[in-house]
């Protein structure tokens, strides 16, 4: 007997069943267009060794085929023992159509295979690894930014120098979008080691590091949203002027960004598939119009942040031109009204697991921080 199951952190699927011999069926649980991609689920072979085909449909609730397909093709991961240790697929073994891939698996006698199409980053475990960094390094602290709708805590680790310039640099605002999660995680274990130069960044700067800022998605696996059902990256809705975000985790992250000035805001997302803003099998990143920015030595900051995304990066070159912000983006607001620098880059997370999202993540950071001690010198 063949028995399927997403009711574990990360997890997402739904309404799996038989359709005939060795052939199941599930559809993916989305958020809204576009975002209803992620699938994560176990399938349980009680019998003797077997080979089954599986379809994976975009979500009718979403009814955006185009959405799901257009994340593919992408890698398919599976794990067979350890649960955190996955491995890629054959793209042999997954065939994409236009509103639904199919996914051929051998599963051995009496196993659990856990499948996804992106290689999560639980929130209890990162929050462990966090916990970890600063029991054994003394040059830290974890920190709460405070609780998530669902009371959980919002967890990241501090190192540096009081009264230094302040960098910021979180991920998980789309909870999914783990490599994201893997990339700031590595900075958080570069920047709190002995490596030279990142004890001479710590001289330097203030760092405040948050790898998950929407736990309670992370954890339902949620595509996009929060648990009030909000979009943190367009985290003013439909009122950009707004005094405020709308969700609790948006209006936390605000006040951490402005309550004490931000030097720089470094925020790490993920995308599958292809986009326009970049070249696969590389990465992606944003920006804001320059003008958005009042203050000239802020502007001229963040014209090296760009210029550091285009040429230092495994993002587009000149070639190719960045995504803009969104104007109810934290992004766009704190460089309109608070003129704070930042860098947005996207992993691209079909040819990146956690060692190559943490390789990019940072070669991001490392470019980013050197450029900024250089100009402030």
């Amino acid at each position: 007997m063949i028995k399927f199951s997403s009711s574990f952190e990360c997890g997402n699927g739904k309404n799996f069943c038989h359709i005939k011999e060795n052939r199941y069926r599930c559809e993916v649980s989305g958020d809204k267009i576009t975002y209803c991609y992620y699938f994560c689920f176990d399938i349980k072979n009680e019998g003797s060794e077997t080979e089954i085909d599986i379809e994976i449909w975009h979500d009718p609730d979403i009814n955006d085929p185009e959405g799901f397909i257009s994340h593919f093709p992408t890698t398919i991961w599976v794990s067979t023992q350890d649960i955190n240790r996955f491995h890629p697929l054959e793209q042999s073994l997954c065939t994409v159509f236009k509103d639904h891939i199919v996914v051929h698996l051998n599963l051995a006698p009496e196993s659990i295979m856990r499948i996804t199409n992106n290689w999560p980053s639980p929130y209890s475990d990162t929050c462990n690894f966090i916990k970890k960094l600063a029991d054994e390094r003394t040059n830290t602290e974890v920190f709460s930014l405070g609780k998530t709708v669902l009371k959980r805590d919002i967890v990241g680790i501090r190192t540096g120098t009081q009264g230094k310039p302040r960098i910021l640099c979180l991920a998980g605002q789309h909870p999914i979008e783990f490599p994201g999660i893997w990339a700031v995680r590595t900075i958080a274990d570069f920047i709190t080691s002995k490596i030279p130069y990142a004890e001479e960044m710590r001289k330097n700067f203030l760092f405040e590091i948050i790898p998950i800022v929407n736990p309670d998605g992370n954890i339902a696996g949620r595509n996009c949203f929060t648990e009030e059902g909000i979009d943190l990256y367009q985290a003013f809705g439909e009122n950009p002027d707004a005094e405020y975000p709308e969700s609790v985790e948006g209006r936390l992250l605000w006040k951490w960004a402005t309550d004490k000035k931000a030097a720089l805001w470094i925020n790490f997302h993920c995308y599958l598939g292809w986009r326009t803003n970049s070249e696969y099998p590389y990465d992606g990143w944003y920006q804001v119009p320059y003008e958005t920015f009042s203050d000239i030595r802020e502007r001229e900051i963040y014209c090296l942040m760009c210029d550091v995304m285009r040429l230092l990066t495994d993002a587009p070159s000149t070639s190719i031109e960045p995504t803009v912000h969104w104007i109810n983006s934290l992004e766009y607001q704190l460089a309109k009204r608070y003129n704070i620098p930042h860098v947005f880059y996207e992993i691209n997370g079909g040819t990146a697991g956690p060692f190559q999202s943490g390789k990019r993540g940072l070669q991001v950071f490392f470019n980013t921080i050197r450029t900024l001690e250089h100009y402030i010198r």
